[in-house]
């Protein structure tokens, strides 16, 4: 899956493979699975939201120091890391912060239209930037997030 095809030399068509597809769908039931279980943590307890972040998130802090260590320290704990890649770093996790409020005050819901409209955005941003040339399915894609949109919100 990606830009151009297997047997194209150019080209910024995206096309779908099998196994991209398998990959998506594994990924899309574990992130749901996650989501869901996520905001029925932070929802239960009704500590500050900051102090939540810390306790979900030092598991994770915690778990990648290990492997960092085990892997041994050399060249620097940011080897290899260039500015636009810590711009990536820091951005996913302004975004992590910013959905964690989402789904303590809002819904998982929410949360999902959230992400899908910026996937929309994304993908108008590809087309401006890279010349990305959007298929038929693109556009279903937008109908579909409007039309549920509209069924759950009454917009």
């Amino acid at each position: 899956g990606g830009l151009g095809g297997p047997g194209r030399a150019s080209g910024t068509q995206l096309h779908v493979t099998l196994p991209g597809l398998l990959l998506l769908s594994v990924y899309c039931l574990v992130s749901g699975l996650s989501a869901v279980y996520t905001e029925a943590i932070l929802k239960a307890q009704a500590l500050p939201l900051g102090l939540q972040n810390l306790f979900l998130y030092s598991f994770g802090v915690l778990l990648n120091l290990l492997g960092y260590f085990w892997q041994g320290a050399e060249g620097g704990f940011l080897q290899g890391f260039s500015p636009w890649l810590l711009l990536v770093v820091l951005s996913q996790a302004l975004n992590g912060l910013l959905m964690s409020v989402v789904m303590k005050h809002s819904s998982n819901i929410t949360r999902l239209f959230v992400i899908s409209c910026s996937i929309l955005a994304n993908a108008l941003l590809s087309v401006a930037l890279f010349s990305l040339q959007l298929t038929p399915l693109f556009f279903v894609a937008v109908a579909c997030v409007g039309l549920a949109m509209h069924l759950y919100y009454g917009l």
